[in-house]
């Protein structure tokens, strides 16, 4: 992996890609939960998006060396419920701070940065960005600095919708959180998802992919090992990503014990992958600590509410407690 996103040079028919999208959507086909909701009549599906939705809009200094820094625009809306996600209370279109869509206004926000050498790419995300392909799509083709979009998503999308994804996408990070479907199924509420996950990374060029896996307490030998094993034969050389998990509220997925990650490093040394780790450097090309934990963030969005960024729960609430006569932190991990 170079240390830069490369903007891919190509013609894009953006009104045959928007017209794709959106009929996609309406009945919609863009995860392979095919739930069939009729957008453009009102229904809603299973990630309960209608019309786009932000949830937040950020520039982060927290990702992976390549990425970072990275204006990350985060749609409302996800066709997972996984049940370590600190993020919940963002993946729904109501949710509290969330703002209207407004592509122009977002593209050109973007735009002025990049010129700026403020930020290195546009990160698409969630929830689940693949809700609201038809945003994204808007978003992309009113960017006019040259800045490279990232499609990060959890691989969950259509073969159908892939092939619009893919005609204005330049790199992929990918989520590969579980190699049993009877796991993804108990802990994100989606049974055919490493079927489908698995057909998704095939289908990406290598070149423009980055994989991250979560790994959670008690899953190591069902999931973690596994999911690396397929990566070093189908995708050798494709960097993967492990950050530890931060606990959810309820204790439900814990983050691996000492004896858990030794197992996790010596899968990865056996197997000869190439991992990256996320770090904090503000500049383009900077180092950072060699960690691999994400960066915690406060965001203050233009309500003035504010948001914190994969911060554990006690640090959430030490914030609560420190904001007088605020507004309540909300937090997100783990998303």
């Amino acid at each position: 992996m170079r240390d830069f996103i490369a903007k891919i040079g190509r013609s894009i028919d953006w009104e045959a890609l928007s017209g794709r999208a959106a009929a996609l959507a309406s009945p919609c086909r863009l995860c392979e939960r095919r739930c069939g909701a009729r957008r453009a009549e009102g229904e809603t599906g299973f990630c309960g998006v209608t019309e786009p939705r932000v949830s937040k809009f950020f520039t982060t200094y927290g990702e992976e060396p390549p990425l970072n820094p990275a204006r990350m625009l985060y749609l409302a809306g996800c066709n997972l419920r996984c049940r370590y996600c600190s993020n919940a209370e963002f993946l729904e279109p109501g949710c509290p701070g969330c703002v209207p869509f407004d592509a122009a206004e977002i593209a050109a926000r973007t735009d002025r940065l990049y010129r700026q050498g403020r930020i290195r790419v546009l990160q698409l995300l969630g929830g689940e960005p693949g809700c609201s392909l038809p945003a994204a799509v808007e978003v992309a083709r009113r960017l006019e600095s040259g800045v490279p979009v990232v499609w990060n998503s959890d691989f969950l999308f259509t073969a159908e919708a892939f092939e619009v994804i893919d005609g204005f996408a330049d790199f992929y990070v990918a989520d590969f959180k579980f190699a049993a479907d009877a796991c993804a199924g108990r802990l994100t509420g989606f049974g055919g998802y490493v079927p489908t996950v698995k057909r998704n990374l095939l289908a990406v060029e290598p070149g423009r992919l980055l994989v991250r896996q979560l790994p959670v307490h008690g899953h190591v030998e069902c999931c973690t090992i596994p999911a690396l094993e397929f990566l070093a034969e189908e995708l050798p050389g494709v960097p993967v990503s492990l950050n530890e998990l931060l606990p959810d509220q309820d204790g439900c997925c814990l983050p691996l014990d000492r004896r858990e990650w030794e197992k996790v490093g010596e899968a990865v040394e056996r197997l000869g992958l190439r991992r990256i780790r996320s770090v904090c450097n503000p500049e383009p090309g900077g180092v950072g600590s060699d960690s691999g934990r994400f960066s915690g963030e406060l965001i203050l969005r233009p309500d003035g509410t504010i948001a914190v960024q994969d911060v554990p729960d006690e640090v959430r609430q030490l914030l609560n407690a420190l904001l007088s006569g605020g507004e309540n932190v909300e937090g997100g991990a783990n998303g």
